[in-house]
């Protein structure tokens, strides 16, 4: 299986104007589309497990193919 990356913009809650990206890995196929159909269930656990934050926007993207892992 292939690895999409999603990548959300995070804020505090108590300060709305302090944001900062966060990023997984999901299994989507390769595919941006599935990655986006699968990314609202992956968010609301990510939210569950960090309440002060508040997710304010989210993409997919293909992972780095020149990064070095």
């Amino acid at each position: 299986m292939d690895l999409v990356t999603l990548v959300m913009t995070v804020c505090l809650v108590s300060a709305p104007e302090r944001c900062r990206e966060e990023s997984m890995q999901l299994q989507a196929h390769g595919s941006l589309a599935q990655c986006m159909f699968q990314s609202p269930v992956h968010i609301a656990s990510w939210s569950q497990q960090h309440p002060a934050l508040r997710v304010k926007k989210w993409r997919c993207r293909l992972p780095d193919v020149d990064r070095v892992i």
